[in-house]
């Protein structure tokens, strides 16, 4: 694997000398306070892998790996063309973008298609992925070729390096979150890299974001040989997943500004290419923004909430769920944040 700097590092190195985006570090506090209050009222339990009623039930954690081995290489770009939003109606719901995304491979599974199965990954036509994955409105989902290319190679690498199952891969990479993360990026379709002001950077948002659902996923098994296999003792290192949406809400809660000249760009709806420095500035400063409010919150555990009652047996927390936490207030408070300030539009594979 080539040298380039981390996430982690990434984000600092982005943050420090960005143009177009200045966080400030001196409000993660009250961000902090909010999720740590959510650990105390038990609210934190919504951000749980197990909390999404658009997971399926009654699979075994083998099966359901691979369901979210299918999930992870497609999430990506579901922000729609001008007047063709991505839409699926699942049980009286309306759900759109990635949720969308989940609820028709519900209805897959419930027409018992076996998108868990790699035999499936690798023999599924782009026509027939494309019928699954159709909006309500009846147009395509965004990149449906892309998606189909990433399926493919992502069944293909399954099949060739541990024998179609997920499951096989996390038992090959030992309790090391970097070691599956390292695996994860020899997929093509999941090596989110670029440069930035002449040094190459892993951003990995959809590959980081496959690891932290192993994880969330297999803590919760019936089984201690399984939840000993994401006794992942580095998941800490696992940063938040750069993408359009939280960084909006990163936006709307002060935490990050965007100059005259980037504001003028997302209210104009533009298309930024991939790696353009700007595009690189919203993603890198997200991600040192949350790890600014990770090490608030443990700050935080340690002085103002130690000695109370529920200390040692609440959750831990980590920058994946401060990550998660934030996604999904940019949902519920989604027209003001919409109002607030624009996501940036980028369309590509990597998120």
């Amino acid at each position: 694997m080539e040298i380039a700097l981390t996430p982690l590092e990434a984000g600092e190195y982005i943050a420090k000398q960005s143009v177009a985006v200045t966080v400030y570090v001196d409000k993660c506090q009250g961000i902090a306070k909010q999720i740590m209050d959510s650990i105390t009222d038990g609210t934190i339990g919504d951000i749980e892998y197990k909390a999404n009623p658009l997971h399926p039930k009654g699979l075994s954690d083998e099966q359901h790996l691979n369901w979210v081995f299918v999930l992870d290489t497609l999430n990506f770009s579901f922000w729609p063309n001008e007047d063709e939003e991505y839409y699926v109606d699942y049980k009286d719901n309306r759900e759109v973008g990635y949720l969308a995304m989940c609820a028709a491979f519900m209805k897959a599974h419930e027409a018992e298609i076996p998108i868990y199965d790699t035999d499936w990954m690798v023999t599924v036509t782009e026509e027939a992925l494309g019928k699954i994955l159709v909006s309500g409105s009846g147009h395509a989902i965004p990149l449906l070729r892309e998606r189909f290319r990433a399926l493919k190679e992502s069944g293909q690498w399954l099949n060739m390096k541990h024998r179609g199952q997920m499951m096989n891969a996390v038992r090959a990479c030992g309790p090391s979150a970097q070691s599956l993360l390292r695996s994860i990026m020899t997929i093509e379709s999941f090596r989110d890299q670029t440069m930035y002001k002449g040094t190459k950077v892993w951003l990995l948002k959809r590959a980081q974001i496959l690891v932290a659902d192993v994880y969330s996923l297999l803590k919760g098994s019936t089984t201690q040989e399984v939840r000993d296999l994401v006794n992942y003792v580095d998941i800490d290192t696992i940063t938040m997943f750069a993408d359009y949406r939280v960084p909006q809400a990163l936006c709307h809660l002060g935490i990050m500004e965007y100059s005259p000249e980037l504001r003028l760009r997302l209210d104009k709806k533009e298309v930024m290419p991939y790696g353009d420095e700007m595009e690189m500035e919203i993603r890198g400063c997200s991600i040192f923004a949350v790890n600014e409010i990770f090490k608030e919150v443990i700050r935080m555990r340690l002085n103002d909430y130690k000695g109370l009652d529920w200390y040692e047996t609440k959750r831990p927390l980590f920058a994946i769920d401060i990550d998660v936490w934030l996604w999904q207030y940019r949902r519920q408070h989604a027209e003001e944040v919409e109002e607030h300030v624009p996501f940036h539009r980028c369309r590509e594979i990597y998120y």
